[in-house]
């Protein structure tokens, strides 16, 4: 709980969700950046997801020791973490917040919560966010929300960053909360199901900074794109729409991994995601650029040759 040190400043009821992992050197800024808003949460909930290092003694022994609540659990990942402190936590609404993140505007949590006040269907609010790709580039996500998006989430992750988010606790409980065996895109579903039931809203201000490490989704072969196919097949149970639009729904889902199975020459990958779209597109599909490449990777179980000559005529 927020300690008087802050009785002069107003507090609204928001209670921080942070998910900690070997993060003893970022989450005292994180937790700067929390105390710096100009309306407080309620709550700072910390839960340490088995930590190697001194993230527990840092915490305990900074000067936020008394104005956070800090829990520890065995190691098992941050849906896990998150749905802990949820648990716990008293709030009307929750905003999360990831250890190596930082809320970069001073008044955010009032700002969204102003911004919930106005739409009485309200049930999540995102704000744009500055990605920093380990130091090599930034960008700006900044896709605006505004009402009823359930469609758009099955197309996408339209949230600009989870450290972005603000969401009521009540509708996050009756969903269930995150999905900790999906491993990848839990975020999303939990934002889908909050989507299916009220408004979803966006701050079009830059209040968050996200640090991101350099990888992409073939980073873990296959499994990453299992995860996927877990994910979609669950988003498409969300609504009842034409075969055709569920197969463009799959298809825009997985083109990512398409691309990069090709870029990483990964014949065996790129024919498994050709043969599931199949079932969800139909044979037309062998005459798109897909069914090109799929035929070639049949044939030859290489894609080098063509990316030689992709190669070859960027020069």
């Amino acid at each position: 709980m927020i300690s008087n040190k802050s009785i002069s400043t107003k507090i609204v009821d928001v209670g921080v969700v942070i998910p900690a992992y070997n993060c003893s050197q970022s989450i005292l800024k994180a937790l700067e950046s929390i105390f710096m808003q100009s309306a407080l949460p309620k709550e700072v909930i910390i839960v340490d997801d088995g930590s190697k290092d001194d993230t527990q003694l840092v915490i305990e022994g900074s000067e936020y020791a008394d104005r956070v609540t800090y829990v520890k659990q065995g190691n098992a990942g941050p849906s896990k973490a998150r749905n802990h402190a949820i648990s716990i936590a008293t709030a009307k609404w929750l905003a999360f917040l990831d250890a190596d993140d930082l809320w970069i505007h001073k008044d955010k949590l009032r700002l969204q919560m102003e911004l919930a006040d106005k739409h009485a269907d309200a049930v999540l609010i995102d704000s744009y966010a500055s990605i920093d790709w380990h130091g090599q580039r930034e960008e700006t996500e900044s896709r605006q929300k505004d009402g009823d998006v359930l469609r758009q989430f099955l197309y996408s992750n339209i949230i600009n960053a989870t450290s972005s988010v603000l969401a009521k606790r009540d509708k996050i409980v009756e969903t269930g909360g995150f999905v900790d065996d999906l491993r990848f895109g839990e975020d999303r579903l939990l934002w889908a199901q909050l989507a299916k039931v009220g408004g979803v809203y966006t701050l079009p201000i830059v209040t968050v900074k996200k640090f991101n490490a350099i990888g992409n989704l073939t980073s873990k072969g296959d499994k990453n794109y299992h995860y996927r196919v877990d994910l979609v097949n669950r988003l498409l149970g969300f609504i009842d729409a034409p075969k055709a639009e569920l197969a463009d729904i799959w298809l825009t889902n997985v083109v990512d991994f398409f691309r990069l199975s090709f870029k990483a020459n990964d014949s065996d990958t790129y024919l498994l995601i050709f043969n599931d779209t199949l079932k969800h597109k139909g044979p037309n599909l062998w005459f798109s650029k897909f069914g090109f490449l799929a035929l070639h990777a049949k044939l030859f179980n290489t894609f080098e040759p063509l990316l030689f000559l992709k190669r070859a005529l960027k020069k």
